[in-house]
């Protein structure tokens, strides 16, 4: 009889092998920092580069509208800078930009400003941050909320009034102050605390890498 060729079985990847752990209180807090702040950070973006726009396309009839254009290109590239650097916080890596400098007299600075691309590119995020920072900031103060008020119910539930529902036994257990539903909600809390780690560390890393891609030019 032929002896049947055997073949070794693949070895198991370091990274299928690794297993996954919590992160860092500090990688933790910084993440939700970074969502909570996209909110602000987005809707002021969102206010100046939406006046800018609006003011120079109804002035572009005249020759006032190139001014308030340019000012608002500058005003995309500094915000662009503060948003690289919010990025590259999260990301451990810095976010950087090619210096384009608008140098020169009054026309040659506004060409040059006019054909940087970087700065329409930064002039976009900034028109997307306020949608993008709308979602993370409710997901973050969602989650966080729920699993710490959760957690931390049995020192303040007693304090809300009792709403009995005769149609729902299950919520008139869960919202009774005996002490059966106190542990069943701090037990939920504890298992939504890792749920919101990894949902926030994961939309965080989403958002800081859409930032980098956007804004690395």
């Amino acid at each position: 009889m032929m002896a049947m060729a055997t073949s070794p079985l693949p070895a198991l990847s370091s990274s299928a092998a690794k297993p996954v752990r919590i992160p860092r209180p500090a990688t933790v807090a910084r993440d939700a920092l970074y969502l909570c702040a996209g909110l602000p950070a987005g809707i002021v973006t969102f206010s100046v580069l939406v006046t800018g726009l609006s003011l120079a396309a109804g002035l572009a009839i005249t020759l006032v509208g190139v001014p308030v254009m340019l000012a608002t290109l500058c005003a995309a590239r500094l915000m662009g800078d503060v948003e690289r650097r919010r990025a590259g916080w999260v990301l451990d890596a810095p976010v950087t930009r090619t210096a384009r400098p608008w140098r020169g007299g009054i026309w040659a600075r506004t060409k040059a400003a006019f054909t940087d691309v970087g700065a329409w590119r930064d002039m976009v995020w900034g028109l997307i941050l306020m949608p993008l920072g709308i979602f993370g900031f409710t997901v973050a103060v969602t989650v966080w909320s729920t699993a710490l008020g959760l957690l931390t119910s049995p020192l303040w539930y007693w304090a809300l009034p009792d709403n009995d529902n005769p149609d729902n036994a299950t919520l008139n257990y869960l919202n009774s102050h005996a002490a059966g539903p106190a542990a069943v909600r701090v037990v939920a809390g504890l298992v939504l605390i890792p749920v919101a780690i990894f949902l926030c560390r994961a939309l965080a890393d989403a958002t800081a890498r859409g930032a980098r891609a956007l804004l690395n030019h």
